[in-house]
């Protein structure tokens, strides 16, 4: 090998020289170009790069030439302290050995006692900070197989490799950053409507689902807050489905968990934990999913789930900030709620139809049974309910839905008479009092007001007569269960009660 060595060196310079100043498409590239280029220039060397990985205690093969003539192969790992770049990095070793039998360092290690070569070389591949994580190395069988000058040769190379490798973790750094950066303003940007939202006075409860399919790249996520010993689902984006009920486990590491938890809970698979019931995970597609706690005076006032349609290892880090603040502004979503629903239960008429609220209608109605009562004359009492909301608000969003069910309050009341009372019960539910009116006269208005839904939409109603006997209450829950019958029939219709 020795033979021809001022030639070799003159040309492997040369070809060194070129590569410096070479373009490569990646490191792995440049790898493939150094590791070929001292193939043609000491065709008898088993030549490799391995990457030093000290944090695995690993000295890893990246690739090899001839590797097969000491049982060297790609990714073949070995115990750092074991193999010749090690200690060569760390300076215990020189670079350039000519008889490994005789280097004390070398001759003792396991790797040598395994392979049985008779010279070394290698030269560390050092980043600008001094830290080596590489090593370009070569094993013979022959003795003195390698000079001084195909060390120089190595070390030139060596830094070739080492440049393109910080160029490329740099590049991968960088576009980590930006990608951080962009994550961030979108989050922030998502943050942003919810507070407008909040400002406005709007049930932001949707908005901060949207917003967190946004932030964690999910595409489905449900806002639920306990009622009793379940939580229900008060807001969701992403699935048009009903609403989720789900009646959590006392365990401690289950669903109880997940659900009671002051800190996130991930799931990385969604098809087997407790927390996700079958129905839900076949209504979502969900694999993986996290549970964001919605926290009040230090207390879980909800649960933010956001779910994912493909398996995740944990939980990516960018979203997990966000979905934090998220559920921070969940928490205030919940607050407003409570407090509108509290001023509408106080007031006499409902702020987004004019109409007469529950309060006035639970007034109402046992006066107009006294009446009833003493003219004796029929009463009849309605349910009419907006056929198909969710999908409506899911297609359309939420102030669409307001707007929607203003209009039909509205309609509703243009097709009733003056001494007939019209009320907004719960939602999308309405109540109407029809004095004087037989059951076939109210159904038949009831078709009538039906008929008068905009927008295409349509009604279902239940109708209930007076007996003469019960309370309003019992009344009510009569027209209720006719209207349940008609939207089970297929919706669109008026069903009188038995």
């Amino acid at each position: 090998m020795k033979g021809d060595n001022r030639h070799v060196d003159t040309s492997a310079i040369s070809a060194a020289a070129k590569a410096s100043s070479a373009t490569y498409r990646s490191f792995a590239d440049a790898t493939r170009a150094v590791l070929d280029l001292l193939e043609r220039h000491m065709p008898e060397a088993t030549l490799f790069l391995a990457h030093l990985d000290r944090g695995q205690f690993i000295h890893r093969i990246v690739d090899t030439r001839k590797g097969g003539e000491f049982g060297l192969r790609s990714n073949l790992a070995t115990p750092l302290g074991d193999a010749f770049c090690s200690h060569m990095a760390e300076d215990r070793a020189p670079r350039l050995c000519d008889e490994i039998a005789k280097q004390p360092v070398y001759r003792a290690l396991p790797m040598q006692h395994r392979m049985d070569a008779a010279s070394y070389l290698g030269v560390p591949l050092e980043l600008s900070d001094g830290t080596r994580v590489g090593s370009l190395a070569a094993l013979s069988r022959e003795y003195c197989a390698f000079e001084p000058a195909d060390e120089q040769l190595f070390l030139m190379l060596a830094r070739v490799l080492a440049s393109e490798l910080e160029r490329e973790s740099n590049e991968r750094d960088l576009r980590r950053f930006n990608d951080m950066l962009r994550d961030q303003a979108r989050g922030m940007a998502a943050v942003g409507r919810v507070a407008r939202a909040l400002a406005s006075g709007d049930d932001a409860r949707r908005e901060v689902c949207e917003a967190a399919c946004e932030v964690a790249g999910a595409p489905v996520a449900f806002l639920l807050e306990p009622v009793g010993r379940e939580f229900t689902s008060t807001a969701m984006a992403g699935a048009d489905i009903a609403p989720v009920t789900i009646q959590p486990r006392g365990d401690a590491t289950g669903s109880g968990r997940a659900f009671t938890s002051k800190e996130t809970y991930f799931v990385a698979d969604a098809r087997t934990h407790a927390a996700l019931a079958a129905p839900l995970v076949d209504a979502t597609g969900a694999r993986s999913a996290v549970f964001e706690p919605v926290l009040r005076d230090g207390h879980v006032a909800g649960v933010l789930i956001v779910i994912w349609r493909v398996p995740l290892e944990a939980l990516p880090d960018a979203p997990g900030g966000v979905l934090r603040l998220l559920a921070a502004q969940a928490a205030v979503s919940i607050e407003h709620a409570a407090l509108r629903d509290r001023l509408a239960g106080l007031s006499f008429t409902d702020p987004l139809t004019g109409l007469a609220t529950r309060r006035m209608w639970d007034e109402e109605v046992p006066r107009e049974l006294a009446r009833t009562r003493r003219s004796e004359s029929p009463l009849t009492v309605a349910v009419i309910d907006i056929d198909h909301m969710s999908a409506f608000n899911m297609l359309r969003g939420e102030r669409e839905g307001d707007r929607l069910i203003k209009e039909c309050g509205s309609r509703w009341r243009n097709e009733l008479r003056e001494v007939d009372y019209l009320a907004r019960l719960d939602g999308t539910e309405f109540g109407i009092l029809l004095p004087g009116c037989g059951l076939g006269e109210a159904c038949e208005v009831l078709d009538r007001v039906r008929e008068a839904t905009p927008r295409g939409q349509t009604a279902s109603a239940g109708v209930a007569r007076w007996d003469a006997e019960e309370t309003a209450e019992l009344l009510l829950a009569r027209a209720q269960d006719a209207l349940a019958a008609a939207k089970s029939s297929g919706r669109n219709v008026t069903i009188a009660a038995d």
